[in-house]
């Protein structure tokens, strides 16, 4: 029998026979229907968080895509519409964003500030239960007519990726498939087609308490988590009796190529593993000769791996059956497991890449649960031993991936020392193609890549991995045992073995730091701003960082992504080169966008309230944060390091006063900008 939690006695503790705690989560439901699942065996130290709806789409409508939109333009407790990017420029948090897959919307977050997660858990609450859904913030938000064209947030978004050639063959494979694969983020064409009508009957049905899957993990304060999220629980009815909108709508793809697509019946990890060696020219040779062409693995639209082959009139598909049946047979079963585990370990390093490790962790470990529903549950079947489901071939899909850390050899020089770079260059080649062989001797593979890093007149060189957390003492044992500084002795420098893989840095290569004024650079292109501030290192960090952030802050720029007129208006922050970046993307009018922001800079040449600037300074440590601790926080502190820099940036030091002073720099600055 559910028992209710004596703090939050409207949360019930779910009864043994419903659990999972043989995998480390702690199931609760609220006496709404919601569930909440806590991984209380987790180690994070990071707070993570995640509401997800399932949110099937059959069409190219876009419904669930401009419904995560509009629902974060204003609710019942924050009826403001720029609440949302209030708070993403006032809170400490990694992540703090919302994604539409295929068969579910998320929103979620990550953060190390128990007072910013729980605003930002209890905002997003409220934002999914109870939304304004006004239609002046459909017309901003998704889409409005304007004379003969239309603007809107969402519009120009998805007129932004039309303009990328990979999403052009995405959406001409997704409707070249048998069964069709549905544009379900929406196309220029259906959106306007949309209505706020739409998207209320579409969120009365499916955003609902008893649909609702609540996912943590890390040290909540769980009684101040529930009662954020029993504030918004507590306000929602029943559903009112309104019909889910069948919209059936389709966009009209056109392809120079009228042949149709076959798609095998290949588990995925089949699928994954066939795919590099079916790439290789001697096999692209003999497919075309049957008339078919290999289609990506996996596309925006077709998450699940599948072997897809685009067929002419005239091709031989009993024959293109055989080959590909051959190719099979004659794969030995560690190359089959080596490339089906390379394959997932993109997959995972992509999820980190766009979400951060933190939310890497929470939905996998989530989605080898036993009572992880289908929209949340991954991939855990045996490669060599399923069968492909063709009913699955356009589901949402979870690569089996375990949670990735990095390693790496850094090595610095001098920038203008250029045979010193050869010789590194060259002994990190090789250090790699010994990683590659001690990884192929496991059967483990791993995400290797060279990297460049500057910083005034140090670069640094590098090459990093990505693997799976049991592997790390291994490949650490493995370096500091078999690559040695004799290879490259005639480099005087110092070697450190640390943690995270190998430092060497070259003598006379001590970074220098830049004084002197502020440098400007300022760039409009066609639908998109671009303004890089590059700062001396007499600057304090945090105020530059908190400078970003109360730009970001301001009325002007929130007008800016408010109105419709941009898809999105962001900053970021690098400590290596000391550099701060204003950027628009899908912008309808570069130069306003321009003037907003020197309007909302000079509003900050006076100084501001106390209370005012503590916001921008929680706001500044999320920027540096979401830049640096988001994923492989251990790598970017050694980055850094190695050129004297600390990740840990000082906010206490930031006054009215500096950053008033910065942003009267800043302003003298762009009156003499590096236009390009």
């Amino acid at each position: 029998m559910a028992k209710p939690h004596p703090a939050a006695p409207d949360w019930l503790l779910l009864p043994p026979d419903e659990q999972q705690l043989e995998t480390g989560w702690v199931g609760y439901r609220h006496v709404s229907g919601a569930l909440h699942w806590h991984h209380a065996a987790s180690e994070e130290d990071r707070l993570s968080a995640a509401i997800v709806f399932p949110t099937p789409a059959d069409d190219d409508s876009g419904i669930t895509h401009a419904l995560e939109h509009m629902v974060l333009r204003g609710s019942a407790r924050y009826p403001e519409p720029d609440t949302f990017l209030t708070l993403r420029a006032e809170l400490a948090l990694l992540e703090f964003n919302a994604t539409t897959q295929k068969e579910s919307t998320r929103f979620h977050l990550t953060g190390y500030d128990p007072h910013s997660v729980l605003r930002g858990i209890g905002f997003m609450a409220d934002s999914v239960l109870a939304p304004q859904l006004a239609d002046d913030d459909f017309d901003d938000e998704i889409v409005r007519e304007s004379g003969d064209n239309f603007e809107g947030a969402l519009y120009r978004e998805l007129g932004e990726y039309m303009r990328h050639e990979r999403f052009q063959q995405s959406t001409e494979q997704a409707a070249m498939s048998e069964p069709r694969a549905p544009l379900y983020g929406g196309m220029p064409e259906t959106v306007p087609l949309l209505g706020i009508n739409d998207l209320r009957r579409y969120h009365n049905h499916y955003y609902r308490p008893e649909s609702m899957v609540i996912l943590t993990s890390g040290s909540w304060p769980m009684v101040a988590l529930w009662r954020q999220i029993s504030k918004s629980l507590s306000n929602v009815g029943k559903p009112l009796p309104t019909e889910v909108p069948k919209l059936s709508l389709q966009a009209h793809v056109a392809s120079e190529n009228h042949a149709f697509v076959e798609t095998f019946s290949y588990s995925p990890h089949w699928a994954a593993a066939l795919y590099p060696t079916l790439c290789s020219l001697r096999n692209q040779q003999i497919m075309k000769a049957h008339g078919a062409a290999l289609l990506p693995l996996i596309t925006d639209f077709q998450p699940v791996p599948a072997l897809r082959f685009r067929l002419d009139d005239n091709a031989d598909l009993e024959a293109l059956h055989l080959h590909v049946d051959e190719v099979a047979k004659r794969m030995p079963s560690r190359r089959v497991n080596w490339q089906s585990g390379y394959f997932s370990l993109q997959q995972g390093r992509d999820m980190v890449r766009r979400w951060g490790d933190g939310l890497q962790r929470l939905y996998h470990d989530f989605s080898v649960t036993p009572f992880a529903p289908p929209f949340l549950k991954g991939d855990v079947s045996e490669p060599l031993l399923e069968e492909a489901q063709l009913s699955m071939a356009n589901a949402e899909w979870l690569s089996p991936c375990k949670p990735l850390t990095r390693m790496a050899i850094l090595c610095r020089c001098n920038a203008r020392d250029e045979d010193t770079k050869a010789s590194l260059e060259r002994w990190l080649i090789l250090c790699q193609q010994r990683t590659l062989r001690w990884a192929w001797m496991q059967g483990q593979p791993v995400l290797g890549s060279m990297g460049e890093w500057h910083c005034a007149n140090a670069l640094v060189l590098g090459y990093t991995v990505d693997l799976p957390l049991e592997q790390v003492n291994t490949l650490r044992h493995f370096w500091h045992n078999h690559l040695s500084a004799d290879e490259i002795n005639v480099l005087d420098g110092e070697w450190q073995h640390t943690q995270n893989g190998i430092e060497f840095y070259v003598t006379q290569s001590t970074p220098v730091f830049r004084a002197g004024s502020i440098m400007a650079s300022h760039k409009d292109e066609e639908g998109a701003m671009h303004v890089t501030l590059s700062f001396p290192h007499t600057v304090e960090a945090g105020d530059i960082a908190t400078f970003g952030q109360a730009v970001m802050a301001s009325e002007m720029v929130k007008k800016r992504r408010l109105g419709g007129r941009c898809y999105s208006f962001g900053v970021s922050i690098d400590l290596m080169t000391y550099e701060l970046a204003f950027d628009t993307v899908a912008d309808s009018d570069p130069s306003v966008s321009f003037v907003a922001l020197l309007n909302a800079m000079e509003g900050l040449t006076k100084p501001m309230e106390n209370s005012e600037l503590e916001k921008r300074c929680q706001g500044g440590l999320g920027l540096v944060s979401a830049r640096y601790r988001k994923s492989h926080a251990r790598f970017h502190t050694a980055l850094l390091g190695t050129v004297g820099q600390p990740s840990a940036v000082d906010f206490t030091v930031v006054t009215p006063i500096s950053l008033a002073q910065i942003a009267s720099d800043v302003l003298t600055a762009l009156k003499h900008p590096t236009v390009h």
